[in-house]
């Protein structure tokens, strides 16, 4: 007679707890399906945003519409680079010497208000420049003529100024040592 009292509650505690996940189920999944459509949307506008420093190509740009800025007075500066292991084992230091200038877009909405402040914050714009050769080894920046270093180098210089009005990192007059 126990057994078949306990089955017969274990029967309805099953039969509960089926109609209870039934009921949360039908409450939570169009819930979930409309935080899931929000969720979306937001993350399509913030990479609609992030992607907007990368619309400008200096190749697509006019030449007269390009305002050059060189770091340093144009004056070469030397950078350290991220130290590698030798064949031998030991630790081998290189340095890079180079010309560091910034291409500003004249015809960009941020121009009028921000070109004056390149100047103002030089040292942040060569301090930026300075980590980023550190975080690259000598083969890093010979690798494409150093075209990923630039790169990101830009993508830091348009986060200090919170614009894409500059839009190239040239490197030139360079020696690698």
């Amino acid at each position: 007679m126990k057994k078949n009292l306990m089955t017969v509650l274990i029967m309805a505690l099953v039969f509960v707890n089926v109609v209870l996940s039934a009921v949360i189920m039908i409450t939570l999944v169009p819930a979930a399906k409309q935080s899931n459509e929000l969720i979306t949307q937001i993350c399509s506008a913030i990479d609609l945003e992030l992607e907007s420093g990368k619309v400008y190509n200096v190749n697509t740009i006019p030449v007269d519409q390009i305002e050059l800025y060189d770091l340093n007075g144009g004056e070469a500066q030397t950078y350290n680079l991220k130290d590698t292991i030798g064949a031998d084992g030991k630790r081998e230091a290189h340095y890079a010497v180079a010309v560091v200038s910034l291409s500003m877009n004249k015809e960009d909405d941020d121009y009028a208000t921000l070109q004056p402040l390149v100047e103002e914050r030089e040292k942040l714009v060569q301090e930026l420049i300075g980590e980023t050769f550190m975080e690259h080894s000598y083969d890093d920046i010979r690798d494409d003529n150093g075209q990923a270093v630039k790169d990101e180098m830009l993508e830091k210089v348009q986060e200090l100024f919170d614009s894409d009005f500059i839009v190239a990192v040239t490197i030139s007059n360079v020696q690698y040592q």
